[in-house]
């Protein structure tokens, strides 16, 4: 994780140097913007593989819903950092590596990781928006993470709900 952190902190510091067209001097903005990208590309890459892998119909909406949401919030994001005159790195643009450990399991055991991926991924994702929402000091960042609040907090009731059905039915 601090490598993580450490490597996040590079990648700003380097396109804080490089980008002179960079109409913003906001890092917070710039990592926000890396982190939602992010943060959309897997959801997308990951809600595909579990509309094809996971057999409870739930989840398999739940997936779908979380392919198109995220590739329109990732729409709106782009255009958002274009207008802007920001680039972010090609880690933040670029399809995610594939989730291995994910990837190799089936039926209900799927099922059961990819929900429990979920939950603590849309809690942090609804930390990092409600956060920008409430500190950011770009305007049309600020807006973009309150608009897109609701959604996330959805999301997150959904899959909590999910979650919490699933355990209710272990424990019968």
């Amino acid at each position: 994780m601090k490598r993580l952190i450490i490597l996040t902190g590079f990648i700003i510091f380097g396109y804080t140097m490089a980008n002179a067209q960079d109409k913003s001097n906001d890092t917070t903005a710039r990592y926000f913007l890396i982190q939602a990208s992010i943060g959309n590309l897997q959801e997308t890459a990951i809600g595909k593989l579990a509309t094809q892998k996971a057999v409870d119909p739930r989840i398999k909406d739940f997936a779908a819903k979380m392919v198109t949401d995220h590739t329109n919030a990732q729409m709106q994001l782009m255009q958002l950092i274009k207008s802007r005159g920001i680039q972010l790195p090609h880690e933040a643009t670029d399809a995610p590596p594939e989730d291995i450990m994910l990837k190799s399991k089936e039926g209900k055991d799927f099922d059961r990781e990819y929900v429990h991926m979920m939950v603590p991924d849309h809690r942090q994702t609804v930390h990092l928006f409600e956060d920008y929402a409430l500190t950011g000091k770009d305007p049309a960042v600020k807006a973009f993470a309150q608009q897109a609040l609701p959604i996330l907090k959805a999301h997150l009731s959904a899959i909590v709900a999910i979650d919490d059905s699933m355990k209710d039915a272990v424990a019968k």
